[in-house]
This record gives structure tokens, sequence and C-alpha cells, in this order.
């Protein structure tokens, strides 16, 4: 799927750019791991569309997938990754963002070892690699999971922690990220290494992959393809939905303005309901929402809070603001994927 195609998609590429300065980047090298994925390979295409970097290294496991995505792009360069393999680059980047790992929620559940190993190994060689190379910068990408669980109805804040429930398996995502975590920091005290992390809470947009099963990733699809949607909570759950675009253009403003051995919440000013974000995909798709219950291996594998929303107060303050609301961001993912169904 060429994204870099479709007229609506750069059109919201050019938009997230004029309320962003790249200044710093001009005639930089950056390397980004999982530069295939929902986030990651918005990252690219952001920057590939600012145009003026000396060369973006997509690092991913899936050559194939990236000849089908960037082979017509002259500075952007493919290299095999694997998160639990030992690094061996023949270049060293000037800034590195890392959004490689598992991140989907079955596998949680199925593959806890492979969960935990590739968050935590991938994110210790890479640490390693710039400290040796003294990379400017390195950006981790965390998730709001490793908030845990709260009593309360506000919005999670940098800082202030919940708790994560070790014995249940599927904590094996946060309990590893919370791992990954606190490494960055110690690299960032014990070296000197700048390190920075970001936490994207409930993220979307056209880049999601077919198998990722996230119902704000499934839904777009499903919508798309003119299919009815079948919600399988209450839906009530709430959430700080965010547009790949807009995750994307925090994530760069983070690598340039934030604070070495600070963490930032990426999310959204609105709080929309799960059931919210499903009606935006329904009417965005001319489809039904319907609602069902859910499997006992579907309920294992949900996001236990009810709750999830983020303050994103800390990230404002390096000059940040939303672009694209939740409703408009849903519908342009929609109306994206239809361009390539």
């Amino acid at each position: 799927m060429k994204l870099l195609k479709s007229q609506l998609y750069i059109k919201d590429l050019k938009k997230a750019l004029c309320n962003i300065n790249l200044e710093q980047l001009q005639n930089k090298t950056i390397a980004v791991t999982g530069g295939l994925g929902l986030i990651g390979s918005t990252v690219v295409d952001l920057l590939f569309e600012y145009g003026k970097l000396k060369k973006i290294y997509v690092l991913g496991r899936d050559p194939k997938k990236f000849e089908e995505r960037y082979s017509e792009t002259s500075n952007i360069e493919f290299v095999k990754y694997d998160a639990l393999k030992d690094i061996n680059f023949k270049f060293v980047p000037d800034y590195i963002i890392h959004s490689a790992g598992l991140a989907n929620p079955a596998l949680y559940i199925n593959q806890p070892v492979e969960t935990i190993l590739s968050n935590f190994v991938g994110v210790y060689s890479l640490l390693e690699f710039a400290k040796r190379t003294n990379v400017k910068r390195l950006l981790y990408i965390s998730s709001s999971e490793v908030y845990g669980t709260k009593n309360t109805n506000e919005a999670f804040k940098e800082g202030i922690y919940g708790t994560i429930n070790i014995d249940n398996i599927r904590s094996s995502y946060p309990v590893a990220k919370r791992s990954a975590e606190m490494l960055c920091n110690a690299y960032n005290t014990e070296y000197n290494l700048r390190t920075l992390i970001v936490r994207p809470g409930h993220i979307y947009g056209p880049s999601a992959s077919k198998k990722d099963m996230r119902i704000s990733s499934e839904f777009a699809f499903l919508s798309a393809e003119g299919k009815h949607l079948e919600l399988k909570s209450s839906g009530l759950q709430k959430r700080s939905y965010c547009y790949s675009i807009d995750c994307a253009a925090q994530i760069l403003t983070v690598l340039l303005k934030g604070e070495p051995g600070e963490a930032y919440n990426i999310g959204h000013d609105e709080i929309t309901s799960i059931r919210e974000m499903a009606s935006f995909y329904a009417k965005a798709g001319n489809v039904k929402l319907i609602m069902q219950q859910p499997t006992s291996q579907e309920l294992a594998a949900f996001n236990p809070m009810n709750n999830a929303t983020l303050d994103n107060t800390k990230i404002k303050s390096l000059g940040y603001k939303n672009l694209f609301s939740v409703e408009e961001g849903c519908i342009h993912t929609v109306k994206i994927l239809k361009e390539f169904s």
C-alpha cells in the first residue's frame, strides 16, 4: 500500500509539517526501528515529506513490505533488523527512534516470552550501540500501559502510576515497557546518553496493518471494506485516541525539543469512548454498528482500564497542539484505506 500516493494522506502530512519545526534535522540521518509499523512508518512518511534529511533508515524484518511501501523513494533505505539479534549496522545515524517491539494484545498472552524479550533486549542493544557511536539522541516509544490500573477517573499524568498485576500473563507487555523505560533512564543518568521516552495511548491511522487486531485498527479496515462493525463490550471505556500523523508529529517534537531523561504522554485533548470511536468509523464507511458479547479469549486480551485517557499538558508545554479531531482522523483513515481497497 503506497500511502504516499494518496493526496488526502499527503495533505494531512503537510498540515502536520506546518505546525512543527524540523530545521534541526536538515542534512541529518535518522534510523527508525519498526519503521514499517503503524507509528514508525508514519514517522518515516512525515520525515520523507519534509524532504530535507540526508538519509532515513527504515529498520524492519520484511524487505518485501518495504518495497511495496517505499520502492520509489530515493533517500529511504531498508535495513534488516531483528530486536533479538546483535546489532551490526554499517552506518551511524544522528538520531534513533525505537518503535520496534511486539504490540499485539493477543501475543501478550500467547507469546509472553517474546513480548518481554523483544521489548527489553531490543532497547538494550540500541542503547549500547548509541553509547558506542555517540548518537545525538535516542527516543524510545513506550506505551501508556506502563501506568497500570488506577481507581480514579483522572487522566494519567507523567510521574503518577497505578498498579500492574504481575500474576496476570497479559502484564508481560506493560512490565517489559516499564523495564525498558528504566533502562533508558539508567543510560541517560550513568552514561549521559540523551534518551527520551514517549508514551502513546491509542493510536489509529491508515498505516495500520490488517493483522492488527486492536479495535481502532480492525474497525478502520472493516469500515473501508463496507462491512458492519461488531462491538464486543459496552464501549463506554474512555481513551485518548490519536491520529497517527498527530502522533508522529508529537514524537518528532519530543525528539528535538524534549528534555533528556523525561517521558511525555502522546494523546489528544478529546476524551473519546470506544463506542464513539466505533460510531465515527461506522459513519465514515456508511455501515452499521452492532453490539455483541465477547468470547473468553477476547476478554482475556482486553485492556483492563475503563479510563485510559492521558494528560497531554507536558507535551503541549513544548509548543505542540493537536491538529486533527478524533472524528476527522477516523474519517480520513477510512477514506485513505478505501483508495487502496
